[in-house]
């Protein structure tokens, strides 16, 4: 059985780890290092001292950017001074992060020539991971820029369409052509949706490579009350037993490159410029998933970022829970909650199938939202929408698939989001389960 259970996060300093199980994050000499980046800033912001210590130990690095970080709104306005800007302002912006990533990573000594930007929607990726499989009758269209496809000419994706196989193919080709010994991505419960959009399309990447064979670390940029005040260390999240914990420990000298890099930033520290900032301490922390058995129990833990908001709302915190279970050729799940199933709230459940001798482009992408009864969207792949039976009781939602009507998947994508009023309230992070 595999269970996956969400409940409260609890925060423990990190100042010394002896005997808690955390590790120092090795690096090998010569190590050929990928660090994938969803926005520029964020590579510098989780991985500057990893960056600095692969380069010292006559290591590669290459920073791979989802987007060129077009859709920051607010903080542009302000470093632009104006209140209206149009859709070609904020491509300048994409324009404008792409170099001040450039100048931060040449800092830390990384080369021009091993930064590739990809161009994609800022604010649009998990979207296009969601819903934009397929036959789509347009790509998906950036809310700022207005543009349908990579609008940078100095981009490896340039001209290519705002679609879910074009983020897969580019990334699959990237790690492919570098053959990294390591890879780093944000995580699957990062509170930006990019983030978890880049950790989902750079895990389906690798499965997809089947000759490769490579360590992935995550980091954590966006998270409830993270980082903490400034202090000498970053303070670290307990995740649970899921992950092995890693640091990279920074020196002064580090710290004080790290601080010059972030200073790169102009367009972003005119706005949360203490949060920025807080991320040049004397650690670097970094996560990476164990491997495990499918019939061992998984647990996997978030907290709401909305809890408070919704307990004005419904006097009481919102905890939910969902457990997978494969009983022969079945797939039970089942999604759980304190409170009564609420008609007002809307479920909305992901099942995309992954096989190792079809391409993940081929399998079926099954959208399931229960308060518009009866809707699964399959993005055209042959699902028959009869074949996922569920019922919705007092306070749990089952589900019952028969696993070859999934096309007998090696492993699965799920995940789930909850809507209050049509607004995005708390989420299941995705997580890639496997199947024996």
């Amino acid at each position: 059985m595999k269970k996956i259970i969400f409940a409260s996060i609890i925060f423990f300093s990190c100042f010394s780890h002896a005997g808690t199980g955390i590790k120092n994050l090795f690096i090998e000499k010569r190590e050929r290092v990928i660090i994938f980046a969803p926005h520029p800033d964020d590579e510098i912001l989780g991985c500057a001292s990893l960056i600095q210590k692969v380069i010292k130990n006559e290591g590669e690095v290459f920073v791979v950017y989802l987007t060129n970080g077009d859709h920051n709104q607010v903080p542009y306005r302000v470093y632009e001074k104006k209140i209206i800007l149009k859709p070609a302002d904020y491509v300048k912006l994409g324009e404008i992060r792409r170099k001040e990533s450039t100048k931060a990573t040449g800092i830390l000594g990384v080369p021009q020539e091993n930064l590739i930007f990809l161009g994609y929607p800022d604010f649009g990726c998990l979207r296009i991971w969601e819903d934009f499989w397929g036959n789509v009758k347009k790509p998906f269209m950036s809310f700022l820029t207005r543009a349908r496809y990579v609008p940078y000419r100095e981009n490896f994706s340039f001209g290519q369409p705002y679609v879910a196989e074009s983020i897969l193919n580019d990334l699959k080709k990237i790690i492919t052509q570098l053959k990294p010994t390591k890879i780093f991505i944000t995580s699957p419960f990062d509170t930006n949706t990019d983030h978890r959009a880049l950790y989902n399309f750079v895990r389906a990447a690798i499965l997809e490579i089947k000759e490769i064979r490579v360590e992935v670390f995550i980091y954590i940029i966006h998270f409830k009350n993270y980082p903490q005040k400034k202090s000498e260390f970053l303070m670290l999240p307990e995740i649970p037993s899921v992950y092995e914990t890693f640091l990279v420990p920074l020196d002064n000298e580090e710290v004080s490159k790290k601080d010059e890099a972030l200073s790169c930033f102009k367009s972003q520290t005119v706005f949360k410029k203490g949060w920025f900032f807080s991320f040049a301490r004397k650690n670097e922390i970094f996560y990476k998933e164990k491997d495990e058995n499918i019939n061992e129990n998984r647990m996997l833990a978030l907290e709401s970022e909305k809890e408070a908001e919704f307990k004005d709302y419904r006097n009481a915190s919102y905890p939910f829970y969902c457990t997978l279970k494969k009983d022969g050729e079945l797939l039970n799940i089942e999604f759980i909650q304190r409170d009564k199933i609420d008609l007002l709230t809307e479920y909305i459940f992901y099942f995309y199938p992954f096989r190792n001798d079809t391409e993940f482009s081929a399998m079926p992408k099954i959208k399931v939202n229960l308060k518009k009864e009866k809707e699964i969207i399959s993005g055209g792949y042959g699902f028959i929408r009869e074949n996922l039976k569920y019922e919705k009781l007092k306070n749990r939602i089952s589900f019952r698939v028969n696993i070859s009507d999934l096309k007998n998947p090696d492993y699965l994508f799920f995940s789930a989001t909850i809507k209050v009023g049509g607004i995005s309230y708390d989420f299941i992070p995705w997580e890639v389960i496997k199947i024996e």
